[in-house]
């Protein structure tokens, strides 16, 4: 994303520091990082400003930056004005439930945990939404499906004769 000069934006009682996006290159107006236990209170503040949360998915971030992020767009119907929201969780830190002030953020939620692992504290009905609920893994994490050292394996079992 081309973002200019970090500085604050303000909704409200809500303040944010802020890089104005180039929306003609990168789709939003804004870029924003915030702390996890803040997005409640972010949330709120763009719903009672008249913004609708249009996205929320995760990225898994543990191989660059050893952190889960969350990632959020806010807009509006009226006058585009797309936000975009970053917030890092630890890899076994929870986030903050968004879904008092945005019930749609309800699936996100659950698709978020479904498929990365990362819980919403305050979710109350968190389960999983795409995968059977006895599953044991979350299919978007990097690690997934990862197999390490087959080659070797399959390498060494040939050499012996079976089979690999």
């Amino acid at each position: 994303m081309s973002e200019g000069v970090a500085s604050t934006f303000s909704l409200g009682d809500l303040v944010l520091e802020t890089a104005d996006g180039d929306h003609g290159v990168s789709g939003f107006h804004h870029a924003h990082t915030a702390e996890a236990a803040r997005l409640p209170e972010i949330a709120r503040a763009f719903t009672e400003a008249g913004y609708f949360l249009e996205m929320l998915t995760c990225q898994d971030r543990r191989e660059d930056l050893q952190k889960m992020r969350l990632v959020y767009t806010f807009n509006r119907f009226d006058a585009p004005d797309r936000h975009l929201l970053h917030a890092d969780l630890d890899p076994d830190q929870s986030g903050a439930s968004i879904r008092e002030s945005c019930p749609g953020a309800d699936w996100n939620e659950r698709e978020v945990y479904d498929m990365y692992g990362v819980t919403f504290d305050g979710h109350g009905d968190l389960r999983r939404i795409l995968l059977p609920d006895d599953v044991e893994f979350h299919a978007l994490l990097k690690d997934f499906g990862r197999i390490d050292d087959v080659g070797d394996d399959a390498a060494s079992a040939e050499d012996e004769g079976g089979e690999g």
